[in-house]
């Protein structure tokens, strides 16, 4: 065994002639072994807030979505059948989106209808979304609606049971060949449908859309078979962004493909963001916790004078003493890191299984936990820089100025 690492083990473990050293060198281990935990449990937090939110939007939102560069709306017969034949799609649906008055009684808001294909229900998992109602666009080949559980309670409106008539929402849309003004009265076609369910995916969707047929959207807003986008649903695990390549080849210059990330890219970047944010200041607390090992590592320089003074004396180099201390120093590190990987893994998986801090009023009963290998190297990256850092400058420099 390297002469060196055994000193320095049998300096942590015995006990010293000032009983000081051993409580400072006992709060270095609990000061990193708290930092790490931290560091686990914040970085797993917000990988399980992120794939909240990811699943949250990615459910309503399509993985892939082909928007017109230069125009609002265009021809559906643009879009190349090669386009709903690529390999691994699942379903497809064009869409038409357009901003309206929604109204019901006396209460109404502005709002977003979005006009759907049948699959559409599928693709967003309506059912499973379904507050109340039923996960439909056609009723005895009648166009139907669904709307957000937000809009619903905005528009002081109600889900009856199937023997009660349904109710119906007028929606003001606006007329493509009218300029809107006040005086203009023709600026806005008055259409009525019936409401049939209501949804909860995320709160902008919930309070924003209405979900119509395809076909009765076109019709109110004077679309006749244009379109706003195509959206596109593939398995899970599908690489996006190589699907978005091969279909930009597919349809040129003239469209644009956006991932689901793009779509949000918005709130993907500022959950990023406020991680890694995050993820700094708990590094700078870790930092902070090393300055109790140096003050440890220094105290038992102070002690162990005259030990080292004679260790010189029978031959040892001076590198050989500065790797004792050196050594002393990755050894509280490496304790406190051990126990804090354990207690932080510990609490995250208690949290999954358990359930130790709920959530309130959220789609979900608790806190979300993900455990991801990029935050493991990213925790031992930072706790072996500052470790070493911590251990090696007081070693060098302390035995320089006791052994001349």
């Amino acid at each position: 065994m390297n002469s060196s690492f055994f000193i320095a083990r049998r300096y942590l473990f015995s006990k010293k002639s000032h009983n000081v050293i051993n409580i400072i060198s006992g709060v270095s281990v609990f000061g990193i072994m708290v930092s790490t935990a931290a560091l686990v449990i914040v970085l797993s937090a917000f990988n399980g807030i992120e794939n909240l939110v990811i699943s949250l939007f990615s459910t309503f939102e399509a993985d892939v979505k082909i928007e017109s560069v230069h125009t609002k709306t265009f021809e559906a017969s643009y879009i190349p059948e090669e386009v709903y034949q690529m390999d691994d799609l699942i379903n497809y649906s064009r869409v038409i989106e357009e901003i309206a008055i929604i109204k019901n009684d006396e209460q109404f808001i502005i709002g977003t209808i979005k006009g759907v294909d049948e699959s559409f229900l599928k693709m967003s998992q309506m059912k499973s979304n379904l507050l109340d109602g039923k996960s439909q666009i056609y009723a005895d080949d009648q166009p139907v609606g669904l709307v957000g559980a937000g809009a619903l309670e905005n528009l002081g409106g109600y889900i009856y049971e199937t023997d009660f008539p349904s109710e119906n929402f007028t929606i003001y849309s606006p007329n493509r060949n009218e300029k809107i003004s006040r005086r203009n009265l023709d600026a806005f076609t008055t259409s009525r449908i019936p409401i049939v369910g209501t949804f909860s995916f995320n709160n902008e969707v919930d309070q924003e859309y209405l979900v119509l047929p395809l076909d009765y959207a076109a019709e109110i807003l004077d679309y006749g078979t244009e379109i706003t986008s195509v959206e596109l649903d593939f398995p899970d695990g599908t690489n996006t962004d190589r699907k978005k390549e091969q279909l930009q080849e597919i349809l040129g210059p003239d469209f644009k493909v956006k991932t689901n990330y793009e779509q949000n890219e918005l709130i993907y970047q500022t959950s990023k963001s406020e991680k890694w944010i995050t993820t700094l200041l708990l590094a700078f607390i870790f930092f902070l916790a090393t300055f109790n090992m140096v003050a440890s590592i220094t105290m038992l320089v102070i002690e162990k004078k005259d030990n080292m003074q004679t260790l010189h004396s029978l031959g040892a180099r001076k590198n050989q003493l500065q790797r004792i201390f050196f050594y002393e120093g990755l050894l509280i590190n490496g304790l406190g890191l051990v126990l804090g990987l354990a207690v932080g893994y510990g609490i995250c998986f208690l949290q999954m299984k358990v359930g130790l801090v709920e959530m309130q009023g959220s789609v979900v009963e608790y806190f979300p936990i993900k455990f991801k290998l990029d935050d493991l190297i990213v925790i031992l990256g930072i706790t072996t820089v500052f470790g070493i850092l911590a251990a090696y400058l007081p070693s060098k420099f302390l035995i320089k100025r006791i052994i001349k």
